[in-house]
Order: structure tokens, then C-alpha cells, then sequence
């Protein structure tokens, strides 16, 4: 972009659907990045939020499923992968089904529905046992809450990275689409 040249303005639905895709992508690259380590290597606990690799990774899929798929459905949440023995298969289906649940999400907004109500009931696991919790959100702060929620684990993700002496390629918000948009 030239100095000329004014940068295009966006509406909440644009910014909303290139960083869902943005996101996504970077899912997909970074499902690559940890299917190159060996599976005891992915497995192993780093002491990290989700203890390892792997874990931390399936729990943005699962994110993925409860914010896209389970809150805008009303349906109950009784299946996770965080700690189970995930085979490579099984990675490459959970996450291209967490992108199409994403993109499918992204296809029913309108900027008439960003603010949409859903009320959400689920619960939280912490050292003090499990806590069950009521809360009011739309899709507008849901598909804003997986932006931050995936940069903050796959930013855990490249810490754990760089101790290994990898270096994951990180993904820049100039990779996407929108950025080049005039």
C-alpha cells in the first residue's frame, strides 16, 4: 500500500470472516508443523497448559466444536480428545472438521445476527474441582474469543517450539487476504 493510498475501511462481519479464515489456516499449518515431531515427541508433557503439544492443539478443536458447532446448536458437549492417544488420521479429521464447522459458522452471519443472544451453559475444570456456569454471549464475541483463545495457545505452541530449537513459521496477519485489500 502506498502512502497515497487510504487504507479501506471493514465492517465487523469482514474483519470477523478474515480472521476466521486467517485462523484457519493457520490451524491447518500448524497441524503440519506438530505432525513433523514424532508422536512420543507430540505426546509428551511439557508441563504447559494442556501438558503437551498435541493437547493444547485439540483443545483449540475442541474450542472450535463447543463456540461453532455445539453453543449455536444448543447441544450438549460429551466427547474430548485432550489426553486421549490421537493418532495422525484422526488429527487431520478433527481439524479439517473444525475448520468446516468454522466456515459453516461464518456462512450463517449476517451483520443483522452478530449480536444474536445465545445463553450458554457448560462448566470449567480447575484445581478446585468443576465449576458449572450461565453466561450471555452472540456470535460477534464468539468468533473474537477464538481469535484471542487460538493466539494464546499457539503462541504456547511456538514457546514450546522454540525450546525445541524448531521454528514453527508463525503466520502473519499479512499472509491474509483482507490485509491486501485496498
Amino acid at each position: 500500500m502506498s502512502e497515497e493510498t487510504p487504507r479501506k475501511r471493514f465492517d465487523e462481519l469482514e474483519l470477523l470472516r478474515a480472521w476466521n479464515d486467517w485462523n484457519s489456516k493457520s490451524l491447518s499449518k500448524y497441524l503440519e508443523a506438530i505432525l513433523r515431531l514424532t508422536p512420543e515427541e507430540r505426546r509428551k508433557d511439557r508441563e504447559a497448559s494442556w501438558s503437551s503439544i498435541q493437547d493444547i492443539f485439540l483443545h483449540i478443536i475442541e474450542n472450535y466444536f463447543w463456540w461453532f458447532e455445539i453453543v449455536p446448536q444448543g447441544k450438549k458437549d460429551d466427547q474430548s480428545w485432550v489426553g486421549r492417544e490421537v493418532d495422525e488420521k484422526e488429527l487431520r479429521s478433527l481439524t479439517l472438521r473444525a475448520n468446516d464447522c468454522a466456515r459453516k459458522f461464518m456462512e450463517s452471519l449476517t451483520l443483522d445476527n452478530l449480536g444474536h443472544p445465545y445463553v450458554v451453559h457448560g462448566t470449567v475444570e480447575s484445581g478446585k474441582g468443576t465449576k458449572e456456569y450461565t453466561m450471555t454471549t452472540c456470535p460477534a464475541d464468539i468468533v473474537w474469543h477464538m481469535v484471542e483463545e487460538q493466539l494464546q495457545h499457539i503462541g504456547e505452541i511456538n514457546a514450546l517450539f522454540w525450546e525445541m530449537g524448531i521454528d514453527p513459521k508463525a503466520r502473519a496477519w499479512f499472509s491474509s487476504e483482507l490485509a491486501w485489500t485496498h
